[in-house]
Order: structure tokens, then C-alpha cells, then sequence
């Protein structure tokens, strides 16, 4: 019962109950936030092979998600129906809430292009898509696309996955809503030559939610019975005795009764 009635708005007092501290009470305030968006992350590896030849967008692999060898059937295409079973399927992100693509970076290059005759051009493509129950097929929407083009020979360099590239990062009217798949594509442009490896995180941040603070105050003495002036307790157990320099040690906090 006695560390219940320890409060962080009481006053100091000895064991015997006597009060060490009267006198003027202080409000001390602090802002609280409240209501704040939440941040997620996913990091996307990826590697699409030579022998992925056709010029058609390639999923993840279900059974290896960095192999993108799945021909999509299609160049893919924003607005247009695809299976439903592409978010189950493809996708690299599940939205547990409404949210849009904040910020996307990482790095792109080459693999075994040394005997490439001309230019390797790929596109990087980002999607969302609405999952049904069931077989009915829903609309994909692009959300972030990106083009690179390597020159003959360029095994060691290695360019820029740039978010900023593309105004629908950082745009929340290109929203996601909740438990909807987020997947990604790539393609390959001319006849197909080297491998790719990608790595590029894509940090998603939640929309409706908005920032607030609340203003929270407690009281605090300030003069002590000889009327002198003392320090401010915000925590009155610990920062008393430290302000004390271990006299007192044997000091308590506890709620005045009166």
C-alpha cells in the first residue's frame, strides 16, 4: 500500500509521514504525441536471368521470391485486369493499412553482360492490387517505374534505384489500401544478354492519420517549510535525493492525506 501511494504529484516526507516540502505548487507541462503515422519498410532483391528472354513483365518466383522468373504474359500495363492470384502469388508487401510509397532507393547492375554486343535496357515497375475471394480478376496501379540502361561491357557499374525519379513517390493520392498486394515487376527491352541483381528498399508510411499533441501538466513544490527556495521535482523520489547529494537518503515520496 505504501508504494501506492507514491505519486509523481505528491510531496517529499520523511518516514514518519512529516512533510519536507510546502508551499507554492508549480504546473510543470509537457506536449504528448498522439495519432501518429506509422512507418513500414520491405526490401526487394532481385535477379532476372539472360534466359528470361521475352520482353514481358517478370514476377517473383513463389517457391525463390529474389528469382524473378515468371513471365507475367504481358507488358504490364496501369488500369488494366490481371488474375487475381497476383497479389497472393507476386506480390512483396501486404498493406495492413491505408498507406502510400514515402521513399524508394537502392542499386541496380549487371551480371555476365562482358559479351553483350550493345546496350541492356530494363525497366524497374511497382504495382498495387486489390485482392477479391475468389476467381474475379482486379485492376493493377502503377506506383513507381523507373528505366536503366547499361552499355556493353558494364559488369562493375552499378546505377541508382532513385524514388525521386518518379512524382508518384511521396504522393499519397497514389494510395494503397489496406490489404492490398503490392508487387513488383521487371522487364528487359532488345535481344537479352546479361543477368540483373537488384536491391532497393521502399519505405511505406500511412495516410489518415494525423499528427496531434496533447498538453499534460502536474504540480510540483517548491519551497520547503523554512520557505527557501528548492529544485523543481519532476520525479520528487530520485531527483530529490540526487539534488540533495545523499542527504536525506532515507527520504520517501508520498501523497499528502490531509
Amino acid at each position: 500500500m505504501a508504494n501506492a501511494t507514491r505519486n509523481i504529484i505528491g510531496a517529499n516526507t520523511t518516514n514518519q509521514g512529516l512533510p519536507l516540502n510546502r508551499g507554492l505548487e508549480t504546473i510543470t507541462t509537457f506536449d504528448l504525441a498522439t495519432n501518429v503515422p506509422m512507418q513500414f519498410s520491405e526490401t526487394v532483391v532481385m535477379r532476372l536471368s539472360a534466359t528470361s528472354s521475352a520482353s514481358n513483365d517478370y514476377l517473383a518466383n513463389y517457391m525463390h521470391t529474389s528469382q524473378f522468373a515468371i513471365n507475367s504474359g504481358a507488358v504490364l500495363a496501369s488500369g488494366s485486369i490481371y488474375n487475381n492470384n497476383f497479389a497472393p502469388r507476386y506480390s512483396q508487401f501486404i498493406a495492413p493499412l491505408d498507406c502510400y510509397i514515402k521513399n524508394l532507393n537502392g542499386f541496380i547492375n549487371t551480371a555476365g553482360g562482358g559479351g553483350c554486343k550493345g546496350e541492356q535496357t530494363f525497366t524497374i515497375s511497382v504495382w498495387s492490387k486489390p485482392t477479391t475471394i475468389g476467381t474475379a480478376s482486379t485492376v493493377m496501379t502503377l506506383l513507381f517505374s523507373q528505366d536503366f540502361v547499361f552499355g556493353a561491357s558494364n559488369n562493375s557499374n552499378a546505377l541508382a534505384i532513385d524514388g525521386t525519379t518518379d512524382s508518384k513517390i511521396g504522393n499519397k493520392l497514389y494510395k494503397i489500401s489496406a490489404q492490398e498486394g503490392v508487387i513488383v515487376s521487371i522487364k528487359r527491352a532488345g535481344e537479352p544478354c546479361a543477368n540483373i541483381q537488384a536491391t532497393f528498399t521502399m519505405i511505406f508510411e500511412t495516410i489518415d492519420n494525423q499528427a496531434e499533441t496533447q498538453s499534460m501538466a502536474f504540480t510540483s513544490l517548491m519551497t520547503d517549510e523554512k520557505s527557501t527556495l528548492c529544485q523543481t521535482l519532476s520525479d520528487p523520489d530520485s531527483k530529490y535525493r540526487k539534488s540533495r547529494e545523499g542527504v536525506g537518503s532515507n527520504l520517501e515520496t508520498k501523497t499528502l492525506k490531509e
